[in-house]
């Protein structure tokens, strides 16, 4: 047969035309999901691989997931795969990136049973290239797994109540399938559940055996896992650290959804006003569109007010096994749309919002989640390079392993560390003592996690220097330190203000002795009257003598309002960065959490409330330019 026939003869059949473009769209879906899959595990991904390495299966239940708070399906399925394909990144995420591409299978198939082709071909194609079920099919957790058993037991549900003979296989089926959602994640198994009474207003004398016997039997094949659960129920988990939802939270969850992009927002407006438009004579509202609206809005509502009245748990990925729903929703009329027309329009779609993901929102170059790849090569490189043993490492980690796991890779390349974790308080004074006591001429540091502010400024209180920097768009970092200021990334800064003191000692110049005072002279104005415009990081330094540890001293930085009440203050401990006996340097980055503030009145002083025994001198404010990345990978 004639090849441009064949073509023709697809594209003027309606449901070989149906069949071609679900292909590209698949076709796309997994061209993307496979693209890239070798970067760094994620914290999460290295924490699920860290609760895997058991012998048995009773000590992963035990110390595997009932310790956890996600359901066990997926570290069970974890568990047996590592053993057989290894623990590199693609051969742990293939299955995942392959759950996401069924995903995308299974919405085109319950949205064109629901409001048509070119619904569901439209659904399909943005789940296919939207950056929010991308991210989460090509990570090995919970999410795009459960994005594809949320779709495939609903297509199931759906045949199951709404065929018009019901069959045990199809009731087989939806238990089975549901019975996967609910093992894989709590909100996936609250979809189940909303899903599984929404069905009970929608049953018929034919299919009632079917759906309350496939119900039952998906709650029989769960209730191994209730002690787990229940465990999981007394756990604090992400309500830890995760913030209560702002009222405002829906909108910015959709602005998420669709890229964060204008243009995929005006897109998707301008698919549902055009629907509506070559519909509007005949626009009407079925019962698909309220079980959509539900699907959607009561697991958003659920995790809403338990939030805000209980612990937090709302996030955007927790939200992924149901988002679809407002994807179909919206193109729910599209249908309306001329056939001749519609084909174009989905292939126009897939590729514009494809090349938008690709291109605007820069996703396969841009860092999604901490780096732990990047900064064990970073450390084996420097070790390599300056010598392990002139080097004091310290970092900031959740677990050691997370960064072992890559230095493994790299034979007898594991490298100790003086500190792992650091979230303030004693431990900023556990680092100060081991940076006072470092006698190595490098220090490097690195975080995978948030750290206080206030570590770059100690450490540089002893290694001034910075030798070379690695940055993963603020997700992670590593900087090796030095004394020497031979190869400084950041030369000189830009002195912005010197305090010039009236020294009371006599025969110096310059030095002031606080004994009786508790402020020192300083600074007080607009950091805009003295930055003139310039750009770049506000760092307050000055020099400190005392001959006995120091404490309660402080470099302090406020702002204030016009009504002289403080909106925001800063301030650097004395003791964290002064040894007794000799000179040393304090220093106090001035963030600016709010670009208002650079107009604001701000004081600039040392406070000493205890009336120490201490000299002073040369308090300055200067201007960084803000570190680069020296190396990459």
């Amino acid at each position: 047969m004639n090849f441009a026939k064949l073509i023709r003869e697809t594209l003027n059949n309606q449901q070989k035309r149906f069949w071609l473009l679900t292909g590209l769209i698949l076709l796309v879906a997994l061209a993307l999901r496979l693209t890239g899959l070798g970067f760094s595990y994620s914290n999460d991904e290295l924490s699920a691989l860290l609760r895997v390495r058991f012998d048995s299966f009773s000590q992963l239940v035990d110390d595997g997931f009932y310790v956890d708070g996600h359901p066990g399906g997926i570290q069970v399925f974890l568990f047996y795969w590592v053993k057989l394909f290894g623990m590199s990144e693609w051969a742990v995420r293939l299955p995942f990136s392959i759950t996401g591409v069924l995903a995308v299978y299974f919405a085109i198939r319950v949205f064109t049973r629901w409001f048509g082709p070119t619904t569901g071909l439209l659904t399909g194609a943005f789940l296919a290239f939207l950056e929010f079920p991308l991210l989460y099919s090509q990570i090995a957790r919970p999410y795009g797994a459960g994005l594809f058993f949320s779709m495939m037991m609903t297509w199931f549900w759906t045949r199951l109540l709404f065929d018009n003979k019901p069959k045990v296989i199809l009731a087989l089926a939806y238990a089975l399938s549901a019975t996967a959602c609910m093992y894989t994640h709590y909100f996936s198994f609250l979809f189940t559940l909303i899903a599984g009474i929404t069905g009970l207003f929608f049953m018929n004398r034919t299919s009632l055996k079917y759906y309350l016997g496939a119900g039952l039997a998906a709650a029989l094949l769960f209730s191994p896992h209730i002690y787990i659960t229940l465990n999981h129920l007394s756990i604090g988990g992400v309500g830890l650290w995760l913030a209560k939802p702002e009222n405002g939270w829906l909108l910015s969850h959709i602005w998420y959804i669709l890229n964060e992009s204008y243009w995929i927002s005006l897109m998707t407006g301008l698919i549902f006003v055009i629907s509506v438009f070559f519909g509007r004579k005949s626009l009407t509202l079925n019962k698909f569109h309220l079980i959509s609206i539900i699907f959607f809005l009561v697991p958003f509502l659920t995790g809403f007010f338990y939030s805000r009245m209980v612990n937090p748990v709302l996030q955007h990925s927790v939200l992924i096994f149901t988002f679809p729903f407002l994807l179909a929703l919206l193109f729910s009329f599209s249908d309306k749309i001329p056939s001749r027309w519609a084909g174009i329009l989905v292939i126009a779609v897939l590729f514009a919002g494809t090349a938008q993901t690709i291109a605007g929102n820069r996703y396969f170059s841009k860092q999604h989640f901490g780096e732990f790849k990047g900064i064990a090569k970073a450390i084996v490189k420097w070790n390599q390079q300056y010598g392990a043993e002139n080097i004091t490492r310290a970092i900031s980690i959740n677990n050691p392993w997370y960064l072992d796991f890559y230095l493994d890779q790299v034979k007898g390349r594991r490298t100790t560390f003086e500190q792992y974790d650091n979230r303030g308080g004693a431990q900023l004074d556990s680092l100060a003592g081991i940076i006072n006591k470092a006698s190595t001429t490098y220090f490097m540091y690195a975080w995978t996690k948030p750290v206080p502010m206030e570590i770059n400024d100690i450490i540089r209180a002893r290694f001034p220097c910075v030798e070379e920097h690695i940055s993963y768009e603020g997700l992670a970092e590593a900087t090796l330190y030095s004394k020497s200021d031979q190869h400084c990334l950041l030369f000189s800064p830009d002195t912005l203000y010197k305090v010039k003191f009236e020294s009371n000692i006599s025969g110096t110049e310059g030095l002031l002795n606080l004994d009786s005072l508790e402020y020192s002279p300083g600074f007080e104005g607009a950091p805009a009257e003295i930055l003139e415009g310039k750009t770049g990081i506000m760092v307050a330094t000055i020099e400190l003598f005392a001959d006995t540890i120091v404490t309660g001293a402080i470099l302090a930085i406020s702002f204030h309002n016009e009504n002289g009440e403080t909106t925001h203050w800063l301030g650097a401990r004395a003791d964290l960065y002064s040894l007794p006996g000799q000179w040393n340097k304090i220093r106090q980055t001035i963030s600016l959490p709010d670009q208002n503030l650079i107009n604001s009145r701000m004081k600039v002083y040392f406070w000493n409330p205890g009336k120490n025994k201490i000299i002073v001198r040369n308090l300055s404010i200067t201007l960084e330019k803000p570190l680069v990345s020296t190396i990459k990978f």
